[in-house]
C-alpha cells in the first residue's frame, strides 16, 4: 500500500507529494533550500542551501520511519559543480560514514531562481548498518 510522506512541520506541495512510501521502500521529492513555509532559504550560499535540505531529508526520513544510514541512492541536482565540495562536506556529516550510492548533475535552473541545487533520496527502509 502506498502512504504518502508528509510531515507537519514542513509545507505540503502542490500537486505532489514531499515522499512516497511502499512497503520498505521510500522515494522523496527533489528537496530545496525552503523554510518549513517554503520559503527560500540561504540565498546564494550553497552551504547553508545543503544544510537546509539535508535538515529536510532528516526531518522526511524520520516521518518515513528511516534513517539516513537506510538511504541507497542519492541525486544531486545543482546550478554549478563547483558547489560540490560544500554539498559533500554537509552530506558526509549528514551521513556520517554511510556512503550511499550517488550521481551528481549540472542543471541550467532548477523550480526558482534561488535554488543552488535540489536533492533527491532513495530508500530502503532496515538496509542500514546499526548506528
Amino acid at each position: 500500500m502506498q502512504q504518502e510522506i508528509q510531515p507537519k512541520e514542513l509545507a505540503k506541495p502542490a500537486p505532489y507529494a514531499l515522499g512516497i512510501k511502499v512497503d520498505n521502500y521510500v522515494w522523496l521529492a527533489g528537496q530545496t533550500a525552503v523554510d518549513d513555509q517554503d520559503q527560500p532559504v540561504g540565498l546564494g550560499d550553497p552551504k547553508a542551501q545543503a544544510e537546509a535540505i539535508f535538515r529536510r531529508i532528516g526531518i522526511l526520513l524520520k516521518e518515513a520511519g528511516a534513517t539516513p544510514r537506510d538511504v541507497v541512492f542519492l541525486r544531486t541536482y545543482t546550478t554549478d559543480m563547483r558547489y560540490q565540495p560544500l554539498i559533500r562536506e554537509v552530506r558526509a556529516k549528514f551521513f556520517g560514514g554511510h556512503r550511499p550510492a550517488s550521481t551528481s548533475v549540472q542543471v541550467v535552473a532548477l523550480a526558482r531562481p534561488e535554488f543552488l541545487m535540489e536533492i533527491e533520496i532513495e530508500v530502503a527502509i532496515g538496509s542500514g548498518s546499526p548506528s
